[in-house]
């Protein structure tokens, strides 16, 4: 007979009300990390900031961490509201050399509908918390996938495949923001913007012809960057390319795609390319799509393998 923590049979909770029931062992403990880690935070952290009481507990809960780690100071503006997270700006520690640093503060679980999810996630490796690669026994998966753990384990992935590949990439000389730390739902990184005035995305941009050749051969240079690790965007265009001061700054990598291991990688990757083309189209830079992605795929990946099917579109 199956007993829980308070020695009763599971039997006879039944017909009872759940919030009645004592705490397991392992929500004590959680509890009791949970209400350690509050009360550690100072009532000012992210006070100011114009959010909901609940968006501000959700910011407490998981940014306190980098204010007790001495990397920044306070919460102190809100950037942008994605699908999957929110952009803050922060108030850099002076142990930090940065005036104003970014969070990206992903919102519990908040992946794309599951369709999409697969799409970019078929063939990837599930990253722990260090950036690793989770271990499977045998033949069963390291997590059972729609478990309550299964699903922690995906956000966690999600996460770190963004800050490994932030940091593989700025590490190579690519135009990414430099990743600085994480925590269970956050990252923190540079902030591109001009005091606490985030950068606009490139599709609310003016180029002239010449700036936007030297822009495109750049951006480029980063997918090609990209590409030659083994990884496509997944993503990519205009409204992902923040333009500073005559420079276009890739952001958003949560989704990339394997290359080796995903059948539909060369598609997403002709899609990102083509994104990328028709904005440099639009102001005044074209060229050839199809031909583009063609060269780039057969330099850096497989000469003689042919198209694969056409992107699903979102």
């Amino acid at each position: 007979m199956i007993e829980d923590d308070d020695g009763r049979p599971r039997r006879q909770r039944r017909n009872e009300d759940p919030s009645s029931w004592p705490l397991s062992a392992r929500e004590r403990a959680a509890v009791s990390r949970f209400s350690e880690a509050q009360s550690r935070v100072p009532p000012e952290f992210a006070a100011a900031v114009q959010v909901t009481n609940s968006e501000r507990e959700w910011i407490r809960t998981h940014l306190a961490k980098f204010h007790e780690n001495k990397l920044i100071l306070d919460v102190i503006g809100r950037v942008k509201a994605g699908k999957e997270a929110t952009v803050y700006t922060c108030s850099g520690h002076p142990s930090t050399g940065r005036a104003i640093i970014a969070a990206k503060l992903y919102r519990e679980r908040s992946l794309r509908s599951s369709k999409n999810t697969g799409q970019y996630q078929q063939g990837r490796s599930l990253l722990d918390a260090d950036g690793n690669a989770a271990r499977s026994r045998g033949s069963r998966p390291a997590v059972a996938p729609k478990s309550k753990r299964g699903a922690a384990a995906t956000q966690t992935s999600w996460l770190m495949h963004e800050f490994t590949l932030l940091k593989a990439l700025h590490e190579q000389g690519g135009d990414v923001p430099e990743p600085i730390e994480h925590a269970d739902q956050a990252l923190l990184m540079e902030f591109i913007g001009d005091g606490t005035n985030a950068a606009p995305t490139l599709n609310d941009v003016q180029l002239d012809t010449g700036e936007a050749k030297r822009l495109f051969e750049r951006v480029v240079f980063n997918i090609e960057l990209l590409l030659g690790m083994g990884w496509v965007h997944g993503d990519l265009s205009a409204y992902n390319l923040l333009y500073h001061h005559g420079r276009a700054v890739l952001i958003d990598f949560p989704q990339v795609v394997s290359v080796e291991n995903n059948p539909r990688a060369r598609s997403i990757f002709e899609r990102d390319v083509e994104r990328v083309v028709q904005y440099f189209a639009s102001v005044g830079w074209s060229t050839d799509h199809e031909r583009l992605a063609r060269q780039l795929w057969s330099k850096h990946v497989a000469p003689a393998e042919t198209s694969a099917a056409p992107p699903e579109h979102e």
